[in-house]
């Protein structure tokens, strides 16, 4: 192959994103924001996706995306990203005695995948 040869585009029909969440935190002001890395495909703003936590699925859309600590159109395969997502709240994730008060498990959460509704 030569310096200047062009690569080969995938052919076929795109993979479905899928997302392992490594942890979470509560952003004041913006929300919950999963991290972690997206396993295949590719996942942008607006985009439904199911969450599966522990015994529970949920409905969701992704609300804004952060790769690298600034906001991102989009994130692919093998990006490590942070989810914003629309249809849940810190409420409705495991949470530990911490603080004063409670602060979400993220051990809990750790492992949880996102995938294309």
């Amino acid at each position: 192959m030569g310096l200047f040869s062009r690569r080969k585009t995938p052919t076929g029909p795109p993979q479905p994103f899928a997302f392992v969440v490594a942890n979470v935190f509560s952003v004041p002001m913006r929300g919950v924001v999963f991290t972690g890395r997206v396993e295949s495909g590719q996942v942008q703003p607006g985009q439904d996706a199911v969450l599966h936590l522990a015994g529970d699925e949920r409905a969701v859309r992704v609300k804004s995306i952060d790769v690298r600590r600034r906001s991102a159109a989009a994130a692919g395969a093998g990006e490590e990203a942070g989810l914003y997502l629309d249809g849940i709240t810190a409420r409705d994730l495991p949470t530990v005695p911490g603080g004063d008060g409670s602060l979400i498990d993220s051990d809990a959460v750790a492992g949880t995948r996102l995938v294309s509704a």
